[in-house]
């Protein structure tokens, strides 16, 4: 499997600080309308990359324990540097990746609830986020790659915040209008 320019990146990047990322809102009418209905949708992405492939799977990059050195605007509360757990997967439709994801969760959010996160495996992560009743997301974030685009947020579960990155691949998107065209 041919890793796409995205892919590499983000796992060459450890916290995705070096994408030019913007508010989602403002941005909302430069992106791509192939890409719009994946930047811009609420609720599971896991959901709805279920509901288009019945070969979902999770394909595990890297877990491990990082050191942020400098903050990340909007993603916890500290000023200084941060611990955290980091998780890196491909979103996968049998062995072709649709998309490139990266979870942050703090070292203060493990201690706090959260050490269910370090242990996923192969499992999504929106199946658990979007099963609590105690999650809420903000500081919404877009940016374009060199073959994508890409979106963040913080989610705040049980009040601990965690940040996830997602990165659209060309795939997802030619898979959607070949779609499109055998429906009409």
């Amino acid at each position: 499997m041919q890793l796409k320019t995205s892919v590499t990146r983000l796992i060459s990047d450890p916290d995705t600080r070096h994408h030019r990322w913007q508010p989602l809102n403002p941005a909302r009418t430069s992106i791509p309308p192939a890409y719009r209905h994946w930047v811009t949708m609420p609720g599971s992405l896991t959901k709805a990359l279920k509901a288009r492939s019945d070969q979902f799977r999770v394909q595990v990059l890297d877990q491990s324990h990082i050191y942020v050195s400098l903050p990340i605007e909007g993603f916890t509360e500290h000023s200084g540097p941060c611990a955290c757990f980091s998780r890196k997967v491909l979103l996968m439709h049998g062995n072709t990746p649709w998309v490139a994801a990266h979870t942050l969760v703090p070292e203060s959010s493990l201690r706090h609830g959260l050490r269910q996160l370090t242990r996923l495996e192969d499992k999504p992560l929106g199946e658990l986020l979007f099963s609590s009743s105690d999650v809420r997301k903000d500081h919404e974030q877009v940016c374009q790659t060199d073959d994508s685009w890409g979106r963040r947020a913080r989610y705040l579960l049980h009040q601990q915040p965690l940040l996830v990155s997602e990165f659209f691949l060309p795939a997802l998107v030619d898979y959607e209008q070949n779609r499109a065209l055998t429906l009409y």
